[in-house]
Protein backbone atom coordinates (compact mmCIF):
# COMPACT_ATOMS: atom_id res chain seq x y z
CA UNK A 1 0.00 0.00 0.00
CA UNK A 2 2.65 2.22 0.65
CA UNK A 3 4.42 2.11 -2.80
CA UNK A 4 0.90 2.64 -4.01
CA UNK A 5 0.79 6.02 -2.32
CA UNK A 6 4.35 6.74 -3.25
CA UNK A 7 2.99 6.46 -6.93
CA UNK A 8 -0.40 8.16 -6.21
CA UNK A 9 1.27 11.44 -5.21
CA UNK A 10 3.80 11.19 -7.64
CA UNK A 11 0.88 11.09 -10.09
CA UNK A 12 -1.00 14.08 -8.68
CA UNK A 13 2.12 16.17 -8.31
CA UNK A 14 2.36 15.28 -12.60
CA UNK A 15 -1.03 15.97 -13.36
CA UNK A 16 -1.34 19.06 -11.13
CA UNK A 17 0.56 21.29 -13.49
CA UNK A 18 -0.35 24.90 -14.45
CA UNK A 19 0.27 23.51 -17.85
CA UNK A 20 -2.35 20.78 -18.25
CA UNK A 21 -4.71 22.34 -15.95
CA UNK A 22 -4.53 25.68 -18.30
CA UNK A 23 -7.12 24.32 -20.63
CA UNK A 24 -9.35 23.41 -17.89
CA UNK A 25 -9.06 26.85 -16.14
CA UNK A 26 -9.80 28.70 -19.49
CA UNK A 27 -13.14 26.53 -19.33
CA UNK A 28 -13.99 26.90 -15.77
CA UNK A 29 -13.18 31.17 -16.42
CA UNK A 30 -15.55 31.12 -19.54
CA UNK A 31 -18.54 29.58 -17.49
CA UNK A 32 -18.14 32.01 -14.88
CA UNK A 33 -18.01 34.99 -17.91
CA UNK A 34 -21.01 33.69 -19.18
CA UNK A 35 -23.10 32.81 -16.37
CA UNK A 36 -21.91 36.46 -14.84
CA UNK A 37 -23.28 37.89 -18.49
CA UNK A 38 -26.37 35.98 -18.39
CA UNK A 39 -27.35 37.03 -15.11
CA UNK A 40 -26.59 40.63 -16.14
CA UNK A 41 -28.66 40.29 -19.14
CA UNK A 42 -31.33 38.67 -17.05
CA UNK A 43 -31.60 41.74 -14.93
CA UNK A 44 -31.71 43.75 -17.57
CA UNK A 45 -34.33 42.21 -18.98
CA UNK A 46 -36.73 42.49 -15.72
CA UNK A 47 -36.26 46.44 -16.26
CA UNK A 48 -39.25 48.29 -18.20
CA UNK A 49 -38.59 48.03 -21.51
CA UNK A 50 -38.42 51.19 -23.87
CA UNK A 51 -40.73 51.72 -27.17
CA UNK A 52 -41.92 54.65 -29.27
CA UNK A 53 -45.28 54.33 -30.08
CA UNK A 54 -46.19 56.61 -33.06
CA UNK A 55 -50.13 57.16 -32.47
CA UNK A 56 -51.88 58.57 -35.71
CA UNK A 57 -55.77 57.83 -34.50
CA UNK A 58 -56.95 60.34 -31.61
CA UNK A 59 -59.79 58.21 -30.90
CA UNK A 60 -60.78 56.58 -27.51
CA UNK A 61 -60.21 53.44 -29.10
CA UNK A 62 -57.28 54.15 -30.30
CA UNK A 63 -55.94 55.88 -26.62
CA UNK A 64 -57.17 52.48 -25.19
CA UNK A 65 -54.91 50.38 -26.97
CA UNK A 66 -51.78 52.61 -25.67
CA UNK A 67 -53.35 52.76 -21.98
CA UNK A 68 -53.09 48.94 -22.74
CA UNK A 69 -49.13 48.79 -23.48
CA UNK A 70 -48.46 51.52 -21.21
CA UNK A 71 -50.12 49.18 -18.47
CA UNK A 72 -48.00 46.23 -19.47
CA UNK A 73 -44.80 47.64 -17.86
CA UNK A 74 -43.60 48.75 -21.29
CA UNK A 75 -41.65 52.43 -20.72
CA UNK A 76 -43.80 54.30 -23.85
CA UNK A 77 -42.56 57.61 -25.60
CA UNK A 78 -45.92 58.22 -27.25
CA UNK A 79 -45.53 60.58 -30.50
CA UNK A 80 -47.10 61.79 -33.35
CA UNK A 81 -43.62 62.63 -35.74
CA UNK A 82 -44.02 61.17 -39.14
CA UNK A 83 -43.18 57.22 -39.41
CA UNK A 84 -39.53 57.51 -40.91
CA UNK A 85 -38.51 60.27 -38.26
CA UNK A 86 -39.60 57.91 -35.69
CA UNK A 87 -37.28 55.70 -36.72
CA UNK A 88 -34.64 57.36 -37.09
CA UNK A 89 -34.97 58.87 -33.21
CA UNK A 90 -35.55 55.02 -32.20
CA UNK A 91 -32.20 54.50 -34.55
CA UNK A 92 -30.42 57.84 -32.75
CA UNK A 93 -31.60 57.01 -28.98
CA UNK A 94 -30.50 53.04 -29.44
CA UNK A 95 -34.76 52.28 -29.20
CA UNK A 96 -35.06 48.74 -30.39
CA UNK A 97 -39.18 48.54 -30.61
CA UNK A 98 -41.21 50.98 -32.57
CA UNK A 99 -44.83 50.48 -32.83
CA UNK A 100 -47.51 52.45 -35.16
CA UNK A 101 -50.91 53.08 -34.25
CA UNK A 102 -52.38 54.26 -37.90
CA UNK A 103 -55.22 55.99 -38.47
CA UNK A 104 -58.44 54.66 -38.55
CA UNK A 105 -57.90 51.86 -35.95
CA UNK A 106 -60.64 53.14 -33.57
CA UNK A 107 -63.02 52.97 -36.38
CA UNK A 108 -62.16 49.66 -37.14
CA UNK A 109 -62.00 48.47 -33.62
CA UNK A 110 -65.90 50.61 -32.89
CA UNK A 111 -66.95 48.26 -35.34
CA UNK A 112 -65.94 45.27 -34.31
CA UNK A 113 -63.53 44.85 -36.85
CA UNK A 114 -59.99 43.68 -36.84
CA UNK A 115 -57.16 46.17 -37.54
CA UNK A 116 -53.57 46.13 -38.11
CA UNK A 117 -50.65 47.71 -35.76
CA UNK A 118 -47.41 47.69 -36.82
CA UNK A 119 -44.44 46.91 -34.66
CA UNK A 120 -40.92 47.45 -36.32
CA UNK A 121 -38.31 45.76 -34.40
CA UNK A 122 -34.38 47.49 -34.87
CA UNK A 123 -32.15 44.61 -34.48
CA UNK A 124 -28.43 45.50 -33.55
CA UNK A 125 -27.48 41.59 -33.81
CA UNK A 126 -28.64 38.27 -33.27
CA UNK A 127 -28.79 36.78 -29.81
CA UNK A 128 -30.56 35.14 -27.17
CA UNK A 129 -31.00 38.43 -25.58
CA UNK A 130 -32.58 40.13 -28.84
CA UNK A 131 -35.16 37.06 -29.07
CA UNK A 132 -36.01 37.71 -25.87
CA UNK A 133 -36.79 41.17 -26.07
CA UNK A 134 -38.63 40.02 -29.52
CA UNK A 135 -40.75 37.50 -27.09
CA UNK A 136 -41.68 40.09 -25.01
CA UNK A 137 -43.37 42.09 -27.35
CA UNK A 138 -45.09 39.40 -28.68
CA UNK A 139 -46.53 38.40 -25.24
CA UNK A 140 -47.57 42.13 -24.94
CA UNK A 141 -49.55 42.06 -27.68
CA UNK A 142 -51.28 38.45 -26.98
CA UNK A 143 -52.11 39.83 -23.11
CA UNK A 144 -53.78 43.30 -24.80
CA UNK A 145 -55.45 41.05 -27.59
CA UNK A 146 -57.06 39.46 -24.91
CA UNK A 147 -57.77 42.22 -22.72
CA UNK A 148 -59.82 43.73 -25.13
CA UNK A 149 -61.43 40.77 -26.70
CA UNK A 150 -62.69 40.21 -23.06
CA UNK A 151 -64.31 43.61 -23.41
CA UNK A 152 -66.17 43.31 -26.24
CA UNK A 153 -67.27 39.84 -25.16
CA UNK A 154 -68.56 41.56 -22.06
CA UNK A 155 -70.33 43.77 -24.12
CA UNK A 156 -72.14 42.05 -26.21
CA UNK A 157 -72.82 39.17 -23.48
CA UNK A 158 -73.62 40.46 -20.38
CA UNK A 159 -73.04 38.40 -17.04
CA UNK A 160 -71.18 35.94 -19.28
CA UNK A 161 -67.58 35.01 -18.98
CA UNK A 162 -65.44 35.88 -21.39
CA UNK A 163 -63.45 32.59 -21.36
CA UNK A 164 -66.67 30.47 -21.69
CA UNK A 165 -67.09 32.43 -24.84
CA UNK A 166 -63.19 32.16 -26.55
CA UNK A 167 -62.27 29.03 -25.20
CA UNK A 168 -66.03 26.74 -24.43
CA UNK A 169 -63.68 23.47 -23.75
CA UNK A 170 -61.65 23.72 -21.32
CA UNK A 171 -58.70 20.63 -20.97
CA UNK A 172 -57.50 19.38 -17.94
CA UNK A 173 -54.19 17.38 -18.66
CA UNK A 174 -52.59 14.79 -16.12
CA UNK A 175 -49.58 13.40 -16.04
CA UNK A 176 -49.18 9.85 -14.63
CA UNK A 177 -45.56 8.14 -13.74
CA UNK A 178 -45.68 5.22 -12.08
CA UNK A 179 -48.90 5.02 -10.66
CA UNK A 180 -49.06 8.31 -9.27
CA UNK A 181 -50.64 11.32 -11.42
CA UNK A 182 -50.59 15.16 -10.77
CA UNK A 183 -52.52 17.72 -12.78
CA UNK A 184 -50.27 19.74 -15.01
CA UNK A 185 -48.79 19.82 -18.71
CA UNK A 186 -46.72 17.23 -19.02
CA UNK A 187 -43.92 19.70 -21.15
CA UNK A 188 -43.58 21.83 -18.35
CA UNK A 189 -42.69 18.76 -16.28
CA UNK A 190 -40.11 17.71 -18.74
CA UNK A 191 -38.87 21.05 -19.19
CA UNK A 192 -37.86 21.09 -15.61
CA UNK A 193 -36.77 17.56 -14.96
CA UNK A 194 -34.28 18.21 -17.67
CA UNK A 195 -32.84 20.94 -16.97
CA UNK A 196 -32.29 19.36 -13.62
CA UNK A 197 -30.91 15.82 -15.36
CA UNK A 198 -28.46 17.67 -18.28
CA UNK A 199 -25.99 19.19 -15.29
CA UNK A 200 -24.75 15.90 -14.40
CA UNK A 201 -23.87 14.10 -18.23
CA UNK A 202 -22.75 17.68 -18.97
CA UNK A 203 -19.80 17.69 -16.66
CA UNK A 204 -19.06 13.88 -17.07
CA UNK A 205 -18.73 14.12 -20.56
CA UNK A 206 -15.72 16.87 -20.19
CA UNK A 207 -14.70 15.72 -16.86
CA UNK A 208 -14.33 12.02 -18.70
CA UNK A 209 -12.83 13.73 -22.11
CA UNK A 210 -10.36 15.86 -19.99
CA UNK A 211 -9.06 12.95 -17.56
CA UNK A 212 -8.77 10.67 -20.45
CA UNK A 213 -6.46 13.16 -22.03
CA UNK A 214 -4.57 13.83 -18.71
CA UNK A 215 -3.64 10.11 -18.15
CA UNK A 216 -2.62 9.26 -21.46
CA UNK A 217 -0.86 12.51 -21.57
CA UNK A 218 1.35 11.62 -18.41
CA UNK A 219 2.03 7.95 -19.95
CA UNK A 220 2.94 9.43 -23.32
CA UNK A 221 5.43 11.90 -21.44
CA UNK A 222 7.00 9.53 -19.27
CA UNK A 223 7.94 6.99 -22.41
CA UNK A 224 9.09 10.22 -24.22
CA UNK A 225 11.94 11.12 -21.08
CA UNK A 226 12.53 7.58 -20.23
CA UNK A 227 11.15 7.78 -16.94
CA UNK A 228 8.89 5.17 -17.33
CA UNK A 229 11.67 2.81 -17.41
CA UNK A 230 13.41 4.10 -14.72
CA UNK A 231 9.88 3.89 -12.57
CA UNK A 232 9.46 0.06 -13.93
CA UNK A 233 13.17 -0.67 -12.70
CA UNK A 234 11.84 -0.58 -8.74
CA UNK A 235 11.54 -3.23 -6.98
CA UNK A 236 7.58 -2.46 -6.93
CA UNK A 237 4.66 -4.53 -9.05
CA UNK A 238 3.53 -4.31 -11.76
CA UNK A 239 -0.10 -3.95 -10.86
CA UNK A 240 1.02 -1.52 -8.06
CA UNK A 241 2.23 0.99 -10.30
CA UNK A 242 -0.78 0.54 -12.85
CA UNK A 243 -3.24 1.43 -9.99
CA UNK A 244 -1.36 4.34 -8.64
CA UNK A 245 -1.54 5.78 -12.00
CA UNK A 246 -5.01 5.45 -12.20
CA UNK A 247 -5.77 5.87 -8.31
CA UNK A 248 -3.57 9.51 -8.85
CA UNK A 249 -5.69 10.44 -11.83
CA UNK A 250 -8.89 9.59 -10.43
CA UNK A 251 -8.25 12.06 -7.17
CA UNK A 252 -7.26 14.43 -9.84
CA UNK A 253 -10.61 14.01 -11.24
CA UNK A 254 -12.54 14.12 -8.12
CA UNK A 255 -10.86 17.54 -7.61
CA UNK A 256 -11.03 18.87 -10.97
CA UNK A 257 -14.87 17.34 -11.02
CA UNK A 258 -15.92 19.06 -7.40
CA UNK A 259 -14.73 22.57 -9.21
CA UNK A 260 -16.44 21.88 -12.79
CA UNK A 261 -19.70 21.26 -10.93
CA UNK A 262 -19.55 24.97 -8.59
CA UNK A 263 -19.06 26.46 -12.11
CA UNK A 264 -21.26 24.59 -14.39
CA UNK A 265 -23.89 25.39 -11.68
CA UNK A 266 -23.58 28.67 -11.71
CA UNK A 267 -23.72 28.70 -15.40
CA UNK A 268 -26.02 26.25 -15.41
CA UNK A 269 -28.08 28.45 -12.94
CA UNK A 270 -28.38 31.50 -14.98
CA UNK A 271 -30.19 29.50 -17.11
CA UNK A 272 -32.90 28.01 -14.87
CA UNK A 273 -33.14 31.63 -13.24
CA UNK A 274 -34.19 32.60 -16.58
CA UNK A 275 -36.67 29.95 -17.41
CA UNK A 276 -38.52 30.38 -13.82
CA UNK A 277 -38.93 34.37 -14.51
CA UNK A 278 -40.52 33.04 -17.30
CA UNK A 279 -42.82 30.50 -15.95
CA UNK A 280 -42.97 30.86 -12.09
CA UNK A 281 -44.18 27.86 -10.34
CA UNK A 282 -45.07 25.56 -13.28
CA UNK A 283 -44.42 21.89 -12.59
CA UNK A 284 -42.79 22.53 -9.20
CA UNK A 285 -46.04 21.17 -7.84
CA UNK A 286 -45.95 18.11 -10.03
CA UNK A 287 -42.16 17.25 -8.69
CA UNK A 288 -43.29 16.59 -5.33
CA UNK A 289 -47.11 15.25 -6.28
CA UNK A 290 -44.99 12.77 -8.15
CA UNK A 291 -41.97 11.87 -5.85
CA UNK A 292 -39.40 12.98 -8.60
CA UNK A 293 -36.77 13.29 -6.06
CA UNK A 294 -33.82 11.57 -5.39
CA UNK A 295 -33.33 9.74 -1.88
CA UNK A 296 -29.67 10.45 -0.21
CA UNK A 297 -29.34 6.58 -1.01
CA UNK A 298 -30.46 7.26 -5.20
CA UNK A 299 -27.86 9.90 -4.85
CA UNK A 300 -25.18 7.86 -3.71
CA UNK A 301 -25.65 5.39 -6.21
CA UNK A 302 -25.49 7.93 -9.12
CA UNK A 303 -22.26 9.08 -7.69
CA UNK A 304 -20.55 5.59 -7.63
CA UNK A 305 -21.97 5.28 -11.32
CA UNK A 306 -19.74 9.32 -12.00
CA UNK A 307 -16.63 7.49 -10.26
CA UNK A 308 -16.86 4.21 -11.80
CA UNK A 309 -17.19 5.96 -15.34
CA UNK A 310 -14.09 7.80 -14.61
CA UNK A 311 -12.45 4.92 -13.78
CA UNK A 312 -13.53 3.09 -16.33
CA UNK A 313 -12.51 6.03 -18.74
CA UNK A 314 -8.95 6.02 -17.27
CA UNK A 315 -8.54 2.29 -17.63
CA UNK A 316 -9.51 2.52 -21.07
CA UNK A 317 -7.19 5.60 -21.73
CA UNK A 318 -4.21 3.86 -19.66
CA UNK A 319 -4.48 0.88 -22.01
CA UNK A 320 -4.51 2.63 -24.83
CA UNK A 321 -1.82 5.36 -24.03
CA UNK A 322 0.89 1.88 -24.00
CA UNK A 323 0.32 2.22 -27.36
CA UNK A 324 1.96 5.86 -27.52
CA UNK A 325 5.04 7.07 -28.54
CA UNK A 326 5.05 10.77 -26.95
CA UNK A 327 2.69 12.66 -25.31
CA UNK A 328 1.52 14.34 -28.48
CA UNK A 329 0.41 10.80 -29.83
CA UNK A 330 -1.07 9.93 -26.63
CA UNK A 331 -3.52 12.36 -27.08
CA UNK A 332 -4.97 11.20 -30.56
CA UNK A 333 -4.46 7.51 -28.90
CA UNK A 334 -7.59 8.48 -26.59
CA UNK A 335 -10.45 9.18 -30.20
CA UNK A 336 -12.03 6.02 -29.07
CA UNK A 337 -12.60 6.73 -25.29
CA UNK A 338 -13.82 10.19 -26.73
CA UNK A 339 -16.53 8.62 -29.03
CA UNK A 340 -17.61 5.63 -26.58
CA UNK A 341 -18.59 9.30 -24.38
CA UNK A 342 -20.14 10.67 -27.08
CA UNK A 343 -22.38 8.32 -28.31
CA UNK A 344 -24.47 7.73 -25.56
CA UNK A 345 -24.26 11.44 -24.22
CA UNK A 346 -26.39 11.94 -27.64
CA UNK A 347 -28.69 8.94 -27.80
CA UNK A 348 -29.90 9.42 -23.99
CA UNK A 349 -30.09 12.92 -24.28
CA UNK A 350 -32.53 12.92 -27.30
CA UNK A 351 -33.98 9.14 -27.25
CA UNK A 352 -35.66 7.19 -25.02
CA UNK A 353 -33.60 4.00 -25.13
CA UNK A 354 -36.72 1.77 -24.36
CA UNK A 355 -37.90 2.87 -27.62
CA UNK A 356 -35.01 2.36 -29.96
CA UNK A 357 -34.51 -1.12 -32.22
CA UNK A 358 -32.92 -3.82 -30.47
CA UNK A 359 -29.73 -3.39 -31.99
CA UNK A 360 -28.58 0.44 -31.43
CA UNK A 361 -30.40 -0.51 -27.81
CA UNK A 362 -27.59 -3.38 -27.01
CA UNK A 363 -24.90 -1.21 -28.47
CA UNK A 364 -25.71 1.73 -26.21
CA UNK A 365 -26.02 -0.93 -22.72
CA UNK A 366 -22.55 -2.65 -24.21
CA UNK A 367 -21.02 1.08 -23.75
CA UNK A 368 -20.01 1.07 -20.31
CA UNK A 369 -20.16 4.76 -20.28
CA UNK A 370 -23.85 4.76 -20.90
CA UNK A 371 -24.70 4.04 -17.34
CA UNK A 372 -23.54 7.48 -15.81
CA UNK A 373 -25.58 8.85 -18.24
CA UNK A 374 -28.73 6.68 -17.51
CA UNK A 375 -28.07 6.99 -13.79
CA UNK A 376 -30.04 10.16 -13.04
CA UNK A 377 -32.96 9.63 -15.04
CA UNK A 378 -33.58 5.46 -13.37
CA UNK A 379 -32.52 7.04 -9.86
CA UNK A 380 -35.53 9.69 -10.56
CA UNK A 381 -37.72 7.32 -11.52
CA UNK A 382 -36.73 4.25 -8.84
CA UNK A 383 -35.24 2.21 -11.76
CA UNK A 384 -32.57 0.86 -9.35
CA UNK A 385 -32.02 -2.23 -10.93
CA UNK A 386 -30.63 -0.05 -13.84
CA UNK A 387 -28.23 1.63 -11.69
CA UNK A 388 -27.11 -1.37 -9.59
CA UNK A 389 -26.22 -3.53 -13.11
CA UNK A 390 -24.21 -0.70 -14.21
CA UNK A 391 -22.34 -0.38 -11.24
CA UNK A 392 -21.48 -4.19 -11.35
CA UNK A 393 -20.84 -3.37 -15.39
CA UNK A 394 -18.74 -1.23 -15.16
CA UNK A 395 -16.26 -2.78 -12.49
CA UNK A 396 -16.29 -5.56 -14.22
CA UNK A 397 -14.96 -3.66 -17.45
CA UNK A 398 -12.42 -1.24 -15.49
CA UNK A 399 -10.77 -4.63 -13.73
CA UNK A 400 -10.52 -6.71 -17.07
CA UNK A 401 -8.78 -3.36 -18.96
CA UNK A 402 -7.02 -2.56 -15.70
CA UNK A 403 -6.21 -6.69 -15.63
CA UNK A 404 -4.72 -6.10 -19.58
CA UNK A 405 -3.01 -3.01 -18.53
CA UNK A 406 -1.07 -4.73 -16.06
CA UNK A 407 -0.07 -7.33 -18.46
CA UNK A 408 1.28 -5.18 -20.73
CA UNK A 409 3.23 -3.35 -18.01
CA UNK A 410 4.71 -6.91 -16.53
CA UNK A 411 6.33 -7.28 -20.25
CA UNK A 412 8.65 -5.11 -22.56
CA UNK A 413 6.08 -4.28 -24.90
CA UNK A 414 5.24 -1.44 -22.60
CA UNK A 415 8.12 0.46 -24.01
CA UNK A 416 8.15 -1.09 -27.36
CA UNK A 417 4.63 -0.81 -28.43
CA UNK A 418 3.38 1.04 -31.14
CA UNK A 419 0.05 1.43 -33.05
CA UNK A 420 0.88 1.49 -36.87
CA UNK A 421 -2.48 3.24 -38.62
CA UNK A 422 -0.68 2.69 -42.09
CA UNK A 423 1.39 0.13 -43.58
CA UNK A 424 5.47 1.50 -44.05
CA UNK A 425 6.31 2.40 -47.51
CA UNK A 426 8.72 -0.32 -48.87
CA UNK A 427 11.66 1.30 -51.20
CA UNK A 428 11.39 0.89 -55.08
CA UNK A 429 14.12 -1.53 -56.52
Amino acid sequence: MRNIANIVGKEVRELLTLKLLAPFIGVLAVMFIVGRAIRGERARARLPQRALVAVYDTSAEAREVVDGLAASGISLTVTADPRDSVLARARTERVSTVIVVPKGTGQRLAAVESTEVEVYSLLQGFSATQAMKELKVKELFSKLNSRLAEGRIAAAFPGAEPKAVTAPLRVRQFTVIRGRSAEGDPNALTGIVLSQMLMIPMVLLMIIIYVSQMIAASIGQEKENKTLETLLTVPISRMSIVVGKMLGAVVVALVTTGIFFIAFSYYAGAFAQLDAAQAPGIGTGMVRQLQLTMTPGALLMVAATLLLGIICALSLATLLAVFAEDARSAQAMIAPVMVLCLLPYFMTLFFNLETLSLPLRLLVYAIPFSYPFMAPKAALFHEYGTVLWGCLYMAAFAAGTMFVAARIFTTDRILTAKLRLRRPIRGSN
